[in-house]
């Protein structure tokens, strides 16, 4: 870094200065916004604007610098250097214990585990089940108002209901093998901190973001790169935040907080799932050229961070029968939590299920919802999940391929023509 020269004694005096400031020195001791703190003792050319800069600047003129600074800025490069370690030796705990770095397993190795049931079932007709028509677990009739038309699950002993601790996945013998659902139990179990912390991110999400779907019962929060209503195609990222008076960089944390419990979410389905799910999804996203998930004020290529409570590491609806129309043939998500958090609300009739379980229609499978599940399925066929009691809570994310925001990236790119420089003016916002 090229410096301006200033005198001797203007730097001693400077030196003294900091040494002198109990609220500096404290800052070094903690190791916490010393260069905020630093940028308050002036921003002459010749002072350092950083504490890296300090420290060259400190060595260069050792003999002016008293040794109360020098002992300070010794033990503060210390504790960074073991902070650095811990987190790196975090990341490797977190990444072994969730198999991040694992190759992803066949349906057939997770099969051999012992762990995981393999069933070839093909999928039945679906015409007799209309989209819009309302599921609801057997035991709940009651929550269908008068006038709808709905569907009670199981319909019959041909169903296969998934139990909350089952894990299973599903063959299609017609399609060579082919997944057509995959539900696996548990695969965080290892780790709970990391699904309470999830869990505190999408709760901070449903206070203080939009929902995508206002008259439906919960919460959806978009997140990453959208496409506009319906009748305005404008390729963009989400800007979902409800209040307006927050700082840029306090969006910029929320946003990166959201980002990076997506990008957890995304590389535990990845690793998790079978490979014969994530191939095809991850051919399918290359094949598309979209650009990687984002924030706007982030100017990284790659990584993601995980703020957690020890420190920062960088790594409810019920809906109709209905189909997606995704440009990948499959879509994940996790389930983070579920439970009746008001029983007395909830009223559970016996043993019945307090709702909320995914339906695959064709399939003829009902999943029974539970923490921590991860799950992908194929959007194409009709789906839905059931009605839920009151006092019940489920949550978590989930990974889908819209063709409305392909199509609008298309567009977008048409008129563009450059992806990097669309996307860097996209994602790039001054406050």
């Amino acid at each position: 870094m090229a410096t301006q020269s200033i005198d001797s004694t203007h730097l001693r005096q400077y030196f003294e200065h900091l040494a002198g400031n109990t609220c500096f020195m404290d800052a070094l001791q903690t190791t916490s916004d010393v260069d905020k703190k630093l940028l308050a003792f002036g921003d002459d050319p010749g002072l350092a604007n950083t504490v890296v800069h300090l420290r060259l600047l400190a060595t260069k003129n050792d003999g002016l610098v008293p040794g109360s600074l020098k002992e300070a800025l010794r033990v503060y490069f210390v504790q960074c250097r073991k902070k650095k370690n811990a987190a790196r030796s975090e990341k490797r705990t977190i990444a072994k214990a969730l198999g991040l770095h694992a190759t992803p397993p066949t349906a057939q190795s997770l099969a051999a585990t012992g762990m995981v049931k393999v069933v070839i079932r093909d999928r039945f007709d679906d015409t007799g089940y209309k989209r819009g028509t309302l599921l609801v677990d057997r035991g709940n009739e009651d929550l269908v108002g008068s006038g709808n038309t709905a569907l009670s699950v199981p319909v019959d002993e041909s169903w296969y209901v998934i139990e909350p601790d089952e894990s299973i996945i599903f063959i299609d013998s017609k399609g060579i093998g082919s997944v057509s659902l995959a539900v696996l139990r548990g695969k965080c179990s290892k780790r709970p901190d990391l699904l309470t912390y999830v869990n505190g991110v999408i709760d901070e999400a449903v206070n203080d973001r939009k929902g995508v779907r206002p008259t439906h019962g919960g919460d959806l929060i978009q997140f990453g790169w959208n496409a506009g209503p319906w009748h305005a195609r404008v390729f963009g990222l989400v800007n979902n935040l409800t209040s307006k008076r927050l700082s840029m960089t306090a969006r910029q944390q929320k946003d990166s907080r959201a980002l990076g419990i997506l990008a957890l979410s995304w590389n535990l389905l990845v690793a998790s799932l079978p490979a014969e799910v994530s191939t095809l999804c991850i051919e399918a996203i290359n094949e598309a050229g979209l650009p990687s998930m984002t924030v706007k004020g982030n100017n990284s290529d790659s990584g993601y961070t995980l703020d957690l409570p020890d420190g920062s590491l960088c790594f409810s609806t019920a809906d109709p029968i209905h189909t997606d129309q995704l440009y990948a043939p499959y879509a994940m998500n996790w389930v983070t939590f579920h439970s009746i958090v008001d029983p007395d609300q909830c009223q559970l009739h016996g043993d019945h299920s307090s709702g909320g379980n995914y339906v695959d229609v064709s399939l003829r499978v009902v999943v029974k919802c539970a923490t921590d599940t991860v799950m992908s399925m194929q959007p194409c066929f009709k789906h839905g999940t059931t009605l839920a009691r009151e006092g019940v809570c489920r949550q978590g994310t989930a990974i889908n391929f819209s063709k409305h925001i392909k199509k609008a990236f298309d567009e977008a790119i048409a008129i563009e023509g450059d992806v990097k420089a669309m996307v860097t003016q996209l994602a790039g916002e001054k406050e």
